[in-house]
């Protein structure tokens, strides 16, 4: 049972080699600029958020306040679903997309870290490099996202279908190390896209006395979650509305009696956070995985044995 206790990400961890700008004018972003009149509907960037005008701005010194302070609270308005492109895939949803035609990098200098995990990727191939001042600090690794077909019929006739998350885990430890994400599309005229990246230190809930083995025991339950809804009329028909997906995981961990402390120091830094989750390395439960908020409880059952219990609320 791996999850991900998540570094956040600054404007100061960004590397030169980033490919998407703190304000993406390719996409139509534009920046709030100190002194300057706006109108309402104006939508402009700064640190990382888009705010709307909600109220005229005309001279100073109300156009010199920054659009995030509480001064500015009754003429701007941050659109919470609306991160700049380059800070999308680090909010706590995975709907909130980086995105860019053919391919796009980050370069990321975080500190001390163990791993990383990328969700919601929408792309043909993943490039990922861990360096610290220049030098490899492990081999490359490219990944082609087409998933394993699940039979014959589905290999030669069936729609195979790409990869959707990626986790690197055991990373070389160093203060400097720099993570390098490429995420590409073999057409340069299509979009490629992520919604979530996480890098951070994984914490493993491990079977007593089996440093190798997780935890979690059979009956591990992943359920999807649809948010779509239907608007009724008068006349009886109706309107489907689309909404977000997500998925949600249930299951109960068994881990040694020594590391219960630990479990429970985990839970209390993760509450309320949205969070990475694995529930085994092996491809064969490769659907056990998701990004939401896990609230759980333990239990010390035995002399030397303790019972996890999580829920984990999936993030749309």
């Amino acid at each position: 049972m791996n999850i991900l206790l998540p570094k956040t990400i600054t404007p100061g961890m960004f590397g030169a080699g980033t490919t998407i700008p703190e304000v993406d004018s390719v996409i139509g972003e534009v920046a709030w600029i100190s002194g300057t009149d706006y109108v309402v509907k104006d939508r402009r960037v700064w640190k990382g958020y888009t705010y709307e005008c909600v109220q005229a701005i005309t001279g100073s010194p109300i156009n010199s306040v920054e659009p995030s302070s509480a001064t500015a609270a009754g003429y701007w308005e941050k659109d919470e679903n609306a991160p700049s492109n380059r800070m999308a895939p680090f909010d706590k949803y995975l709907f909130t997309r980086a995105k860019r035609k053919g391919s796009f990098t980050y370069v990321l200098k975080p500190g001390f870290i163990n791993g990383v995990a990328i969700y919601g990727i929408e792309a043909d191939s993943l490039l990922m490099k861990v360096r610290a001042a220049g030098v490899d600090l492990m081999p490359p690794i490219e990944i082609d996202l087409w998933q394993q077909a699940f039979g014959e019929w589905e290999y030669l006739f069936g729609e195979l279908q790409r990869g959707t998350y990626y986790t690197l885990k055991n990373l070389p430890i160093h203060p400097d190390i720099e993570v390098e994400i490429t995420i590409s599309r073999n057409d340069p005229d299509v979009e490629a896209a992520v919604g979530y990246i996480s890098v951070g230190n994984w914490k493993r809930l491990l079977f007593p006395g089996r440093d190798e083995m997780g935890a979690a025991q059979y009956g591990v339950e992943a359920s999807t979650r649809d948010y779509s809804y239907v608007e009724d009329k008068k006349d009886g028909t109706y309107v489907e509305v689309p909404g977000r997906l997500a998925t949600n995981i249930n299951l109960s961990c068994v881990i040694d009696a020594v590391q219960a402390p630990e479990a429970k120091s985990l839970l209390d830094q993760i509450l309320g956070k949205a969070v990475a989750v694995e529930v085994n390395d092996l491809p064969k439960y490769g659907h056990l995985a998701t990004v939401g908020k896990v609230t759980g409880t333990v239990r010390s059952t035995e002399w030397n044995e303790a019972q996890v219990d999580l829920q984990i609320k999936g993030n749309v």
